[in-house]
Protein backbone atom coordinates (compact mmCIF):
# COMPACT_ATOMS: atom_id res chain seq x y z
CA UNK A 1 0.00 0.00 0.00
CA UNK A 2 1.35 3.20 -0.68
CA UNK A 3 2.30 5.39 2.29
CA UNK A 4 0.94 8.70 1.40
CA UNK A 5 -2.63 7.11 2.06
CA UNK A 6 -4.76 8.78 4.64
CA UNK A 7 -5.72 7.58 8.06
CA UNK A 8 -9.21 6.35 6.87
CA UNK A 9 -8.19 4.87 3.80
CA UNK A 10 -5.97 2.71 6.30
CA UNK A 11 -8.41 1.74 8.70
CA UNK A 12 -11.38 1.26 6.58
CA UNK A 13 -9.64 0.05 3.08
CA UNK A 14 -11.76 2.05 1.39
CA UNK A 15 -10.99 4.46 -1.42
CA UNK A 16 -10.00 7.91 -0.56
CA UNK A 17 -13.80 9.51 0.90
CA UNK A 18 -14.39 13.43 1.51
CA UNK A 19 -14.95 14.23 5.14
CA UNK A 20 -18.38 13.99 5.58
CA UNK A 21 -18.38 10.49 3.85
CA UNK A 22 -15.75 9.35 6.44
CA UNK A 23 -17.95 10.41 9.24
CA UNK A 24 -20.94 8.65 8.31
CA UNK A 25 -19.03 5.45 7.53
CA UNK A 26 -17.43 5.84 10.94
CA UNK A 27 -20.82 5.80 12.55
CA UNK A 28 -21.87 3.46 10.47
CA UNK A 29 -18.86 0.96 11.41
CA UNK A 30 -18.96 1.75 15.01
CA UNK A 31 -23.01 1.77 15.65
CA UNK A 32 -23.23 -1.83 17.04
CA UNK A 33 -20.65 -1.73 19.25
CA UNK A 34 -21.35 1.52 20.82
CA UNK A 35 -24.89 0.23 21.51
CA UNK A 36 -23.31 -2.55 23.55
CA UNK A 37 -21.29 -0.88 25.19
CA UNK A 38 -24.01 1.60 26.20
CA UNK A 39 -26.44 -1.42 27.12
CA UNK A 40 -23.47 -3.14 29.14
CA UNK A 41 -23.13 0.36 31.21
CA UNK A 42 -26.89 1.01 31.88
CA UNK A 43 -27.60 -3.24 32.69
CA UNK A 44 -24.49 -2.82 35.10
CA UNK A 45 -25.52 0.29 37.03
CA UNK A 46 -29.06 -0.59 37.60
CA UNK A 47 -27.96 -4.01 38.87
CA UNK A 48 -25.61 -1.97 41.14
CA UNK A 49 -28.52 0.46 42.69
CA UNK A 50 -30.44 -2.31 42.85
CA UNK A 51 -27.84 -4.33 45.05
CA UNK A 52 -27.15 -1.60 47.24
CA UNK A 53 -31.14 -0.84 48.02
CA UNK A 54 -31.89 -5.05 48.50
CA UNK A 55 -29.03 -4.81 50.83
CA UNK A 56 -30.56 -1.90 52.73
CA UNK A 57 -34.31 -3.08 52.88
CA UNK A 58 -32.43 -6.62 54.48
CA UNK A 59 -30.95 -4.83 57.00
CA UNK A 60 -33.85 -2.98 57.59
CA UNK A 61 -35.79 -6.14 57.95
CA UNK A 62 -33.38 -7.74 59.96
CA UNK A 63 -33.29 -4.63 62.60
CA UNK A 64 -36.94 -4.79 62.22
CA UNK A 65 -37.12 -7.90 62.92
CA UNK A 66 -34.55 -8.28 65.83
CA UNK A 67 -36.69 -5.23 67.19
CA UNK A 68 -40.23 -6.53 66.98
CA UNK A 69 -42.59 -4.92 64.60
CA UNK A 70 -45.42 -2.60 65.59
CA UNK A 71 -48.78 -3.87 65.80
CA UNK A 72 -51.68 -2.03 67.53
CA UNK A 73 -53.87 -4.13 69.71
CA UNK A 74 -57.00 -4.35 71.53
CA UNK A 75 -57.73 -5.58 75.07
CA UNK A 76 -60.35 -7.80 75.24
CA UNK A 77 -63.39 -7.16 77.65
CA UNK A 78 -66.44 -9.96 77.70
CA UNK A 79 -70.04 -9.29 77.34
CA UNK A 80 -73.03 -11.39 78.68
CA UNK A 81 -75.39 -10.45 75.80
CA UNK A 82 -75.82 -8.42 72.59
CA UNK A 83 -78.52 -6.54 70.45
CA UNK A 84 -79.40 -8.26 67.24
CA UNK A 85 -81.21 -6.03 64.73
CA UNK A 86 -83.66 -7.27 62.70
CA UNK A 87 -85.26 -5.68 59.87
CA UNK A 88 -89.90 -6.17 58.95
CA UNK A 89 -91.10 -4.95 56.39
CA UNK A 90 -94.78 -3.36 55.33
CA UNK A 91 -96.16 -0.37 53.57
CA UNK A 92 -96.66 2.47 53.19
CA UNK A 93 -100.72 3.57 53.73
CA UNK A 94 -102.96 6.76 54.05
CA UNK A 95 -103.91 7.96 57.54
CA UNK A 96 -107.42 7.73 56.16
CA UNK A 97 -108.67 6.69 52.82
CA UNK A 98 -112.57 7.30 51.63
CA UNK A 99 -114.50 5.89 48.91
CA UNK A 100 -116.90 8.97 48.67
CA UNK A 101 -120.63 8.85 47.82
CA UNK A 102 -123.83 10.86 48.11
CA UNK A 103 -126.68 9.45 50.75
CA UNK A 104 -128.90 9.50 48.15
CA UNK A 105 -130.64 8.73 44.35
CA UNK A 106 -130.36 11.54 41.99
CA UNK A 107 -129.03 13.14 38.21
CA UNK A 108 -125.17 14.55 38.52
CA UNK A 109 -125.32 18.20 37.42
CA UNK A 110 -121.50 19.53 39.07
CA UNK A 111 -118.36 17.66 40.24
CA UNK A 112 -115.84 19.93 41.02
CA UNK A 113 -112.30 17.75 41.45
CA UNK A 114 -110.61 15.50 38.94
CA UNK A 115 -107.75 12.74 39.59
CA UNK A 116 -104.78 13.98 41.38
CA UNK A 117 -106.81 17.68 42.97
CA UNK A 118 -106.10 18.24 46.06
CA UNK A 119 -109.04 19.02 48.43
CA UNK A 120 -109.32 20.91 52.02
CA UNK A 121 -112.12 19.36 54.80
CA UNK A 122 -116.10 20.41 53.71
CA UNK A 123 -115.08 21.47 50.37
CA UNK A 124 -117.90 20.64 48.00
CA UNK A 125 -117.31 18.37 45.67
CA UNK A 126 -120.24 17.54 43.98
CA UNK A 127 -123.81 18.49 43.67
CA UNK A 128 -127.15 16.49 42.06
CA UNK A 129 -130.45 18.32 40.93
CA UNK A 130 -132.39 19.85 43.69
CA UNK A 131 -135.83 20.77 41.75
CA UNK A 132 -137.89 18.14 42.81
CA UNK A 133 -137.11 18.50 46.52
CA UNK A 134 -137.33 22.15 46.55
CA UNK A 135 -140.95 21.89 44.95
CA UNK A 136 -141.81 19.37 47.78
CA UNK A 137 -140.19 21.61 50.35
CA UNK A 138 -142.29 24.63 48.94
CA UNK A 139 -145.77 22.55 49.38
CA UNK A 140 -144.49 21.85 53.10
CA UNK A 141 -144.03 25.28 53.83
CA UNK A 142 -147.32 26.14 53.29
CA UNK A 143 -148.79 23.59 54.84
CA UNK A 144 -147.24 24.78 58.07
CA UNK A 145 -147.90 28.12 57.45
CA UNK A 146 -151.73 27.28 57.27
CA UNK A 147 -151.33 24.75 60.44
CA UNK A 148 -149.69 27.40 62.44
CA UNK A 149 -152.25 30.37 61.97
CA UNK A 150 -154.62 27.68 62.92
CA UNK A 151 -152.89 27.38 65.85
CA UNK A 152 -152.60 31.00 66.27
CA UNK A 153 -155.84 31.88 66.62
CA UNK A 154 -156.44 28.89 68.69
CA UNK A 155 -153.96 30.42 71.06
CA UNK A 156 -155.75 34.00 70.89
CA UNK A 157 -159.32 32.62 72.19
CA UNK A 158 -162.86 33.78 70.13
CA UNK A 159 -163.31 37.76 68.99
CA UNK A 160 -165.91 39.45 71.53
CA UNK A 161 -168.13 39.93 68.12
CA UNK A 162 -168.33 36.23 68.25
CA UNK A 163 -169.45 36.21 71.99
CA UNK A 164 -171.87 38.45 71.44
CA UNK A 165 -173.47 37.04 68.53
CA UNK A 166 -173.74 33.81 70.83
CA UNK A 167 -175.48 35.65 73.46
CA UNK A 168 -178.03 37.13 70.76
CA UNK A 169 -178.48 33.38 69.65
CA UNK A 170 -179.28 32.12 73.38
CA UNK A 171 -181.91 34.96 73.72
CA UNK A 172 -183.54 34.26 70.47
CA UNK A 173 -183.76 30.61 71.46
CA UNK A 174 -185.32 31.41 74.78
CA UNK A 175 -187.67 33.59 73.72
CA UNK A 176 -189.00 31.04 70.66
CA UNK A 177 -188.85 28.47 73.32
CA UNK A 178 -191.24 30.52 75.67
CA UNK A 179 -193.78 30.86 72.43
CA UNK A 180 -193.93 27.19 72.17
CA UNK A 181 -194.15 26.42 75.51
CA UNK A 182 -197.16 28.66 75.32
CA UNK A 183 -198.49 27.16 72.47
CA UNK A 184 -197.98 23.17 73.65
CA UNK A 185 -200.05 24.19 77.13
CA UNK A 186 -202.72 25.71 75.00
CA UNK A 187 -203.40 22.70 72.99
CA UNK A 188 -202.84 20.51 76.21
CA UNK A 189 -206.13 22.11 77.30
CA UNK A 190 -207.52 21.89 73.88
CA UNK A 191 -206.88 18.10 74.05
CA UNK A 192 -208.82 17.75 77.49
CA UNK A 193 -211.78 19.22 75.95
CA UNK A 194 -211.05 17.28 72.97
CA UNK A 195 -211.01 20.59 70.67
CA UNK A 196 -208.03 19.12 68.89
CA UNK A 197 -206.65 16.26 68.04
CA UNK A 198 -203.67 13.72 69.86
CA UNK A 199 -201.62 14.04 67.03
CA UNK A 200 -201.59 18.66 67.06
CA UNK A 201 -200.63 17.99 70.52
CA UNK A 202 -198.00 15.54 69.99
CA UNK A 203 -196.31 17.94 67.52
CA UNK A 204 -196.35 20.72 69.32
CA UNK A 205 -194.64 18.68 72.22
CA UNK A 206 -191.95 17.65 69.82
CA UNK A 207 -191.12 21.32 68.91
CA UNK A 208 -190.44 22.24 72.26
CA UNK A 209 -188.30 19.50 72.76
CA UNK A 210 -186.66 20.46 69.67
CA UNK A 211 -185.98 23.74 70.82
CA UNK A 212 -185.02 23.48 74.04
CA UNK A 213 -181.78 21.04 72.10
CA UNK A 214 -181.43 23.90 70.39
CA UNK A 215 -181.07 26.17 73.20
CA UNK A 216 -178.57 23.76 75.24
CA UNK A 217 -176.39 23.55 72.21
CA UNK A 218 -176.42 27.79 72.01
CA UNK A 219 -175.63 27.74 75.66
CA UNK A 220 -172.80 24.90 75.64
CA UNK A 221 -171.38 26.79 72.63
CA UNK A 222 -171.59 30.39 74.39
CA UNK A 223 -169.98 28.57 77.42
CA UNK A 224 -167.08 27.45 75.13
CA UNK A 225 -166.72 30.60 73.53
CA UNK A 226 -166.32 32.18 76.68
CA UNK A 227 -164.39 29.81 78.46
CA UNK A 228 -161.71 29.76 75.71
CA UNK A 229 -159.65 26.96 73.40
CA UNK A 230 -159.84 23.73 75.35
CA UNK A 231 -155.96 22.23 76.33
CA UNK A 232 -156.80 19.32 73.91
CA UNK A 233 -157.05 21.60 70.83
CA UNK A 234 -154.03 23.46 71.56
CA UNK A 235 -152.08 20.07 71.67
CA UNK A 236 -153.74 18.67 68.88
CA UNK A 237 -152.97 22.11 66.54
CA UNK A 238 -149.58 22.08 68.50
CA UNK A 239 -148.89 18.74 66.88
CA UNK A 240 -149.95 19.56 63.24
CA UNK A 241 -147.28 22.03 63.25
CA UNK A 242 -144.75 19.78 64.41
CA UNK A 243 -145.07 17.27 62.23
CA UNK A 244 -144.95 19.48 59.60
CA UNK A 245 -141.64 20.85 60.77
CA UNK A 246 -140.06 17.33 61.13
CA UNK A 247 -140.93 16.80 57.46
CA UNK A 248 -139.44 20.24 56.24
CA UNK A 249 -136.39 19.27 58.46
CA UNK A 250 -136.18 16.13 56.75
CA UNK A 251 -136.13 17.45 53.13
CA UNK A 252 -133.45 19.81 54.16
CA UNK A 253 -131.37 17.07 55.01
CA UNK A 254 -132.59 15.48 51.54
CA UNK A 255 -131.00 18.85 50.18
CA UNK A 256 -128.07 18.93 52.11
CA UNK A 257 -127.57 14.89 50.89
CA UNK A 258 -127.59 15.86 46.95
CA UNK A 259 -124.19 17.97 48.14
CA UNK A 260 -120.81 16.01 48.64
CA UNK A 261 -117.97 17.71 50.61
CA UNK A 262 -114.73 16.47 51.28
CA UNK A 263 -114.49 14.97 55.30
CA UNK A 264 -111.04 15.36 55.39
CA UNK A 265 -108.06 16.96 53.51
CA UNK A 266 -106.23 15.12 51.30
CA UNK A 267 -105.80 14.05 47.50
CA UNK A 268 -108.47 12.72 45.35
CA UNK A 269 -106.70 9.25 43.90
CA UNK A 270 -109.79 8.05 41.61
CA UNK A 271 -113.10 9.72 39.96
CA UNK A 272 -115.92 7.22 38.95
CA UNK A 273 -118.17 9.64 37.27
CA UNK A 274 -119.31 12.65 35.39
CA UNK A 275 -121.66 15.33 35.09
CA UNK A 276 -125.06 13.83 33.49
CA UNK A 277 -124.80 10.14 35.52
CA UNK A 278 -127.73 9.41 37.47
CA UNK A 279 -126.52 7.28 40.62
CA UNK A 280 -127.64 5.46 43.69
CA UNK A 281 -126.30 6.12 47.35
CA UNK A 282 -124.57 2.28 46.20
CA UNK A 283 -122.35 3.96 43.60
CA UNK A 284 -118.95 5.77 44.44
CA UNK A 285 -118.20 8.67 43.32
CA UNK A 286 -114.95 9.80 44.34
CA UNK A 287 -111.78 7.85 46.45
CA UNK A 288 -110.20 10.53 48.59
CA UNK A 289 -106.48 10.07 50.29
CA UNK A 290 -105.59 11.69 53.05
CA UNK A 291 -101.80 12.50 51.95
CA UNK A 292 -100.57 15.28 54.81
CA UNK A 293 -100.93 12.48 57.61
CA UNK A 294 -99.04 8.67 56.42
CA UNK A 295 -98.86 5.49 58.06
CA UNK A 296 -96.59 2.52 58.03
CA UNK A 297 -98.16 -0.72 58.56
CA UNK A 298 -95.82 -3.62 59.27
CA UNK A 299 -96.22 -7.32 60.53
CA UNK A 300 -93.30 -7.83 63.68
CA UNK A 301 -93.37 -11.20 65.36
CA UNK A 302 -95.21 -11.44 68.19
CA UNK A 303 -92.39 -12.39 70.43
CA UNK A 304 -90.84 -8.47 69.58
CA UNK A 305 -94.40 -6.70 70.43
CA UNK A 306 -94.30 -7.16 74.63
CA UNK A 307 -92.08 -4.13 74.55
CA UNK A 308 -93.13 -1.92 71.98
CA UNK A 309 -95.18 1.29 74.23
CA UNK A 310 -97.47 3.63 72.32
CA UNK A 311 -95.92 6.67 72.05
CA UNK A 312 -92.68 5.75 71.60
CA UNK A 313 -90.42 7.04 68.59
CA UNK A 314 -89.04 4.64 66.10
CA UNK A 315 -86.53 5.07 62.74
CA UNK A 316 -87.93 3.20 59.58
CA UNK A 317 -86.20 3.20 56.11
CA UNK A 318 -86.85 3.09 52.41
CA UNK A 319 -84.60 3.73 49.99
CA UNK A 320 -81.48 4.25 51.93
CA UNK A 321 -83.06 7.35 53.76
CA UNK A 322 -84.32 7.08 57.50
CA UNK A 323 -87.63 8.73 58.76
CA UNK A 324 -88.89 9.34 62.28
CA UNK A 325 -91.98 7.82 63.57
CA UNK A 326 -94.38 7.45 66.50
CA UNK A 327 -95.70 3.94 67.41
CA UNK A 328 -99.54 4.54 67.23
CA UNK A 329 -100.88 1.50 68.13
CA UNK A 330 -100.17 -2.67 67.81
CA UNK A 331 -103.26 -4.36 66.59
CA UNK A 332 -104.49 -7.27 68.89
CA UNK A 333 -105.02 -10.16 66.12
CA UNK A 334 -102.50 -11.92 64.61
CA UNK A 335 -101.84 -12.31 60.88
CA UNK A 336 -103.40 -15.77 59.66
CA UNK A 337 -100.56 -15.79 56.38
CA UNK A 338 -97.53 -14.21 58.12
CA UNK A 339 -98.23 -15.29 61.74
CA UNK A 340 -97.28 -11.99 62.79
CA UNK A 341 -99.27 -9.01 64.53
CA UNK A 342 -99.43 -5.44 62.68
CA UNK A 343 -97.91 -2.65 64.28
CA UNK A 344 -99.16 0.99 63.03
CA UNK A 345 -96.20 3.69 62.96
CA UNK A 346 -97.53 7.54 62.34
CA UNK A 347 -94.49 8.83 59.87
CA UNK A 348 -93.68 12.71 60.61
CA UNK A 349 -94.29 15.32 58.36
CA UNK A 350 -91.11 15.19 56.36
CA UNK A 351 -92.02 11.72 55.62
CA UNK A 352 -94.92 12.56 54.39
CA UNK A 353 -93.84 15.16 52.19
CA UNK A 354 -91.34 12.40 50.24
CA UNK A 355 -93.15 9.01 50.84
CA UNK A 356 -96.20 7.88 48.88
CA UNK A 357 -98.77 5.57 49.76
CA UNK A 358 -97.73 1.90 48.54
CA UNK A 359 -93.98 2.10 49.19
CA UNK A 360 -92.24 -0.60 50.79
CA UNK A 361 -90.60 0.63 54.07
CA UNK A 362 -88.42 -1.33 56.65
CA UNK A 363 -88.52 -1.31 60.51
CA UNK A 364 -85.19 -1.88 62.12
CA UNK A 365 -85.87 -3.10 65.60
CA UNK A 366 -82.94 -4.82 68.31
CA UNK A 367 -83.75 -8.02 69.82
CA UNK A 368 -81.79 -8.64 72.94
CA UNK A 369 -79.23 -12.15 72.61
CA UNK A 370 -77.88 -13.96 75.22
CA UNK A 371 -74.56 -15.11 74.81
CA UNK A 372 -71.26 -14.45 76.25
CA UNK A 373 -68.34 -13.58 73.91
CA UNK A 374 -65.82 -10.50 72.82
CA UNK A 375 -66.28 -7.83 70.64
CA UNK A 376 -63.19 -7.71 67.88
CA UNK A 377 -63.09 -5.66 64.67
CA UNK A 378 -63.07 -7.96 61.28
CA UNK A 379 -59.65 -6.98 60.50
CA UNK A 380 -58.33 -9.00 63.26
CA UNK A 381 -59.64 -11.84 61.93
CA UNK A 382 -57.63 -15.20 59.51
CA UNK A 383 -59.49 -17.58 57.89
CA UNK A 384 -58.65 -20.68 59.78
CA UNK A 385 -59.00 -24.38 59.25
CA UNK A 386 -62.52 -26.34 59.69
CA UNK A 387 -64.15 -23.04 59.35
CA UNK A 388 -62.91 -21.24 61.91
CA UNK A 389 -61.04 -18.38 62.21
CA UNK A 390 -57.98 -17.15 64.09
CA UNK A 391 -56.88 -14.00 65.28
CA UNK A 392 -53.04 -13.23 66.98
CA UNK A 393 -52.61 -12.31 70.98
CA UNK A 394 -49.67 -10.25 71.91
CA UNK A 395 -47.97 -12.25 74.91
CA UNK A 396 -44.99 -12.48 76.61
CA UNK A 397 -41.89 -14.28 75.44
CA UNK A 398 -38.95 -16.28 76.52
CA UNK A 399 -36.58 -13.15 76.99
CA UNK A 400 -37.39 -10.18 79.48
CA UNK A 401 -39.38 -7.37 78.09
CA UNK A 402 -40.02 -9.82 74.82
CA UNK A 403 -43.56 -9.81 73.31
CA UNK A 404 -44.45 -12.34 70.69
CA UNK A 405 -47.73 -13.17 68.73
CA UNK A 406 -49.55 -16.37 69.73
CA UNK A 407 -52.59 -17.53 67.44
CA UNK A 408 -55.64 -18.41 68.70
CA UNK A 409 -58.37 -20.34 67.43
CA UNK A 410 -61.53 -18.79 67.83
CA UNK A 411 -65.02 -19.25 66.46
CA UNK A 412 -67.66 -16.33 64.57
CA UNK A 413 -70.58 -16.03 67.15
CA UNK A 414 -72.43 -12.75 65.47
CA UNK A 415 -71.48 -10.16 62.50
CA UNK A 416 -72.63 -6.79 63.22
CA UNK A 417 -71.31 -4.14 60.76
CA UNK A 418 -66.83 -4.22 61.00
CA UNK A 419 -67.07 -6.08 64.07
CA UNK A 420 -67.76 -9.40 65.22
CA UNK A 421 -68.75 -11.19 68.41
CA UNK A 422 -66.41 -14.37 68.82
CA UNK A 423 -65.23 -17.10 71.46
CA UNK A 424 -62.13 -19.32 71.78
CA UNK A 425 -59.19 -19.84 73.47
CA UNK A 426 -59.54 -15.96 74.89
CA UNK A 427 -60.09 -14.68 78.44
CA UNK A 428 -60.84 -11.18 79.32
CA UNK A 429 -57.61 -8.63 79.09
CA UNK A 430 -56.35 -10.56 76.28
CA UNK A 431 -54.36 -8.22 73.90
CA UNK A 432 -55.30 -8.94 70.21
CA UNK A 433 -53.79 -7.58 66.95
CA UNK A 434 -56.53 -5.69 65.42
CA UNK A 435 -55.01 -5.18 61.96
CA UNK A 436 -52.20 -5.81 59.23
CA UNK A 437 -52.38 -10.21 60.45
CA UNK A 438 -51.80 -11.00 56.82
CA UNK A 439 -48.27 -10.20 57.39
CA UNK A 440 -47.76 -11.30 60.43
CA UNK A 441 -46.88 -15.11 61.56
CA UNK A 442 -47.04 -17.07 65.49
CA UNK A 443 -44.08 -16.87 68.09
CA UNK A 444 -43.25 -13.65 65.20
CA UNK A 445 -41.21 -10.67 67.93
CA UNK A 446 -43.52 -7.33 68.09
CA UNK A 447 -43.55 -4.14 70.02
CA UNK A 448 -47.00 -2.29 70.81
CA UNK A 449 -47.68 0.66 68.79
CA UNK A 450 -48.53 2.85 71.92
CA UNK A 451 -44.94 1.53 73.45
CA UNK A 452 -42.87 2.06 70.52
Amino acid sequence: MNSSRSLSETLFFVPKLTNRQFVSHLFRRLRLPLMLALMVCLTGGYWLFHKQAFSTEVTAKQQSQEQGIPVEVLELKPVDSFARKRTYTGKVEAARTSELSLERSGKLIEINVDEGDPVKADMILARLDTRHLKIVRQKLQAERDAAQARLNELLAGPRPQTIAAAEAAVRQLIARLKNLQSDHARNEQLLERNAISKSVYEASQYDVQQQQAQLDAAKSQLSELKEGTRKEQLAAQKAVVANLDAQLADNQIDLEDTVLKAPFSGRISKRYADEGTVISPETPLLRLVEDQQLEAHIGVPVEMTPGLKRGARQQVQLNGKTFQSTLKAVLPELDPVTRTREVVLALDKQAAEQLIPGQVIRLAMEEPVEMRGFWLPLSALARGERGLWSAYAVVPGKVEGELILEKRQIEVLHTEGDRVLVRGTLKSGDRMVVDGIHKLANNQRVVIKSDS
